[in-house]
Parts: C-alpha cells; structure tokens; sequence
C-alpha cells in the first residue's frame, strides 16, 4: 500500500474515532492545518518527526478519552 494512503486512512480514522478537529490535532502536533489536511488528502507524507509528534499529540487525546471514560464508568462526572 502507498505510505500516503496508508497516511491518509489513518489520520483521518485518528481524527473521527478521536472527535478531534484537524485544528486540535495540528495544535497537539505543533503543526499547521494546512499540513494536517494535506495528510488526510494523501497528498504529503510526514516525515517520522512529524509523524512522532502526532503520535505523541494522540496519546495526548488519548489519555484524556482514558480518564473521562473512567470517570462514566464510576458514574462520575467529567
């Protein structure tokens, strides 16, 4: 598969499953929407830094996701 398609079905599963608009994720990323939309269009790759940062902004997301899920679980509030 072309690494930017591959690229491109992932950033934008990321971005439904996450809720996240392209501006949080480029914000998270320290990246320009711009670039999050060429991703997502396949039509720029990232490099692995860039690549690094957004994995690091989605763990991010990810860790919040974590707690409020936890947080319905024991019927608190978030």
């Amino acid at each position: 598969m072309d690494g930017n398609v591959a690229i491109r079905r992932l950033v934008v599963k990321v971005l439904q499953a996450a809720n996240l608009s392209l501006a949080e994720l480029a914000k998270a990323a320290g990246i320009s929407v711009h670039a999050i939309r060429m991703y997502r269009k396949g039509l720029r790759t990232p490099s692995p830094a860039v690549r690094r940062r957004l994995a690091r902004a989605l763990r991010q997301h990810s860790a919040r996701l974590v707690k409020l899920a936890a947080q319905l679980e024991k019927g608190g509030t978030a």
